[in-house]
């Protein structure tokens, strides 16, 4: 694990190889860009599959680049992730319950623009614990106040996006938990038989400012 997260930093921050003494000159382009969206997530150890937990997503980015073909991007996003087992109505099962994890996503990626209209990245994510929250019963969210969640979650990021006009683009990133965002149970119990992690995907309209 540890071999794979130095592998993530070290792209994310590797810099961008300059072939001629002019492109060593050329100036650093910085554009700054909005996204909005929708996020579908589930979280590893919860005794449940299946992306069936939405959420919002929303933030802004700053690129930085010498070329055009390649750069480096850091944002900040507000992601709620988490998970929901959907019942089983057919069968007469009708237990359903949902884990909603709100986190400030500070991505880093390293860029690259093959076309004009595409682009794709890959890079690290740590995010910041905003709330930890469960609905039981149906009855709303209330504090999770049994399961200690970490307050960083260190993941991974692949992103890709298409540009449909010249200053907004569709994009999509799907993020990892690198490390387990809870301790594993001494005794496995309902909705939590292992160390827990996030996996979401974001969904977003992504509008380019410069």
């Amino acid at each position: 694990m540890r071999a794979v997260v130095s592998w993530m930093v070290g792209l994310a921050l590797a810099g961008t190889p300059l072939s001629t003494v002019e492109a060593q000159e050329d100036p650093l382009i910085f554009s700054a860009r909005v996204h909005a969206g929708f996020s579908t997530t589930q979280v590893h150890g919860d005794q449940i599959s299946g992306f069936n937990k939405f959420g919002l997503c929303a933030g802004a980015t700053i690129d930085m680049r010498r070329s055009g073909g390649q750069g480096i991007q850091w944002g900040i996003l507000y992601t709620q992730k988490g998970s929901r087992r959907v019942p089983d109505t057919k069968n007469g099962d009708f237990n359903s319950w949902r884990y909603r994890f709100t986190y400030i996503d500070l991505p880093l990626t390293r860029t690259w623009d093959p076309t004009p209209e595409w682009s794709w990245g890959v890079g690290i994510q740590p995010s910041v614990l905003v709330s930890a929250e469960e609905d039981f019963y149906g009855t709303g969210y209330d504090e999770l106040n049994y399961l200690e969640i970490n307050p960083v979650d260190v993941g991974g990021v692949l992103q890709a996006g298409y540009m449909w006009s010249d200053k907004a683009a569709l994009e999509v990133r799907l993020s990892q938990s690198l490390l387990p965002i809870s301790e594993r149970p001494d005794q496995p119990v309902q909705r939590w038989n292992s160390f827990m992690m996030n996996m979401a995907i974001q969904w977003m309209v992504t509008w380019h400012l410069g």
